[in-house]
Formats: structure tokens, C-alpha cells, sequence
């Protein structure tokens, strides 16, 4: 059997904008008891997940990322509000999404991956795109066991947060990651990392 290494193309979420997602989750946390919220790093954007990819195949995965983002110019996006799936009143993973014009591009790049991706036999397992950076996943047996913590409803606070924004960023290129899940949740290594064209350029000057 060939050895293979679950994959996923997403955008990296800076610094700065990372900062204020953090403490947004401190604020939930006492909130939504029944959630784990992530510390892996870095937030991100996933633009593809495409599941246990054999070794052999990761250089044309990487590369049909890289055709992808040569394809596209950087653009700047703005990260708002407080969404959870599959629905607020009965959440199994938090997220806070993105809006304003930055969406359009964000789209235009995401389908312009998914063909390269396709091209080369190895599609998403969901081609569906909604735009998201997770925040906290329900825990595994909540709402079970001698002590049960009740089954959240975050309706009233992701009303609350419909209009938060931890601010903008420029997305500048797609980064290729591995995933490998541990108890404490799943760890991330960057495989390659593909500039999109005019930040490639500005690289080059």
C-alpha cells in the first residue's frame, strides 16, 4: 500500500488578524462550554482538502497550486462575523467568514484550483465553498455521560458578532499543508508554498 499523507491548499491568516481570532475564542470559551477551540496555528483558510494523497502525487499537487496562484493576483478580503454548521441552533463547528469585495477574487481563485486540482485526477473531497476560518469544533461526546454539558445554541451570539471584524489582509499565496491528527487535535507541516502572481513579482524586484 502506498504511503500517503492527508492534504489540504489553504490560505495562511496573519499575525495580527490571528491575535484578535484568539481572543475571540477566550471570550467564547466560558460561553460554549461544550466546544474545544483550536490552537492549532496557523488559522487558515482551506481552499481544498483532498484527503489521503499518496506521496508520489504531492509534487503535481503542488504544483497545479502553484499554476493556480500564477494565474491570480494577490487581493485583499476582510475577515467578519460568526457562523457555525451546520446551523446556529445546533452548531458542531464555530467559524468566523470573510466578507466585502475580496469575496469575488477569493472565488475566482478557489475555482481556478479546483480545475488545476482536477486536471490532474486529484479533486476536493467536497467542492462546495464556503469560506470560513474554524474556530472551535463541538467536543466528541457532548451532551453524554453522567454530567452532560447542554447542546449549545450560538443563534444569540452569532448575532451578536454579525457585524465583529478582526480586520483585512492580503492574500498572497496558497500554501499546501499536511495534517496529521493527534488526541490533542490536528498538527500542521507547509509542503510548498505558491506565491500568487503579483506577489511574486514584487518578490523578484
Amino acid at each position: 500500500m502506498a504511503q500517503t499523507t492527508r492534504t489540504f491548499l489553504a490560505i495562511d491568516v496573519p499575525p495580527t488578524i490571528a491575535d484578535r481570532l484568539t481572543k475571540l475564542q477566550h471570550k467564547l470559551a466560558p460561553l460554549v462550554p461544550a466546544f474545544r477551540w483550536v490552537d492549532a496555528t496557523p488559522f487558515h483558510l482551506t481552499l481544498a482538502f483532498l484527503g489521503d494523497v499518496p506521496f508520489a502525487d504531492l509534487n503535481e499537487v503542488c504544483a497545479a497550486a502553484t499554476r493556480a496562484a500564477r494565474a491570480s493576483k494577490r487581493f485583499e478580503i476582510q475577515v467578519a462575523g460568526l457562523g457555525s454548521f451546520p446551523k446556529p441552533e445546533r452548531p458542531r463547528v464555530a467559524w468566523t467568514g470573510f466578507a466585502g469585495p475580496g469575496l469575488e477574487p477569493l472565488a475566482a481563485l478557489h475555482r481556478t484550483l479546483i480545475s488545476e486540482l482536477r486536471k490532474i485526477g486529484q479533486p476536493p473531497e467536497d467542492p462546495r465553498f464556503t469560506p470560513h476560518i474554524t474556530l472551535g469544533r463541538l467536543k466528541a461526546g457532548a451532551g453524554r455521560g453522567k454530567t452532560p454539558v447542554p447542546p449549545p445554541d450560538l443563534s444569540a451570539l452569532v448575532e451578536e458578532y454579525r457585524e465583529w471584524s478582526p480586520g483585512s489582509f492580503v492574500i498572497g499565496e496558497i500554501v499546501a499543508y499536511s495534517s496529521t491528527l493527534t488526541p490533542e487535535g490536528p498538527t500542521y507541516a507547509a509542503l510548498a508554498r505558491a506565491p500568487l502572481a503579483s506577489a511574486r513579482a514584487r518578490t523578484d524586484t
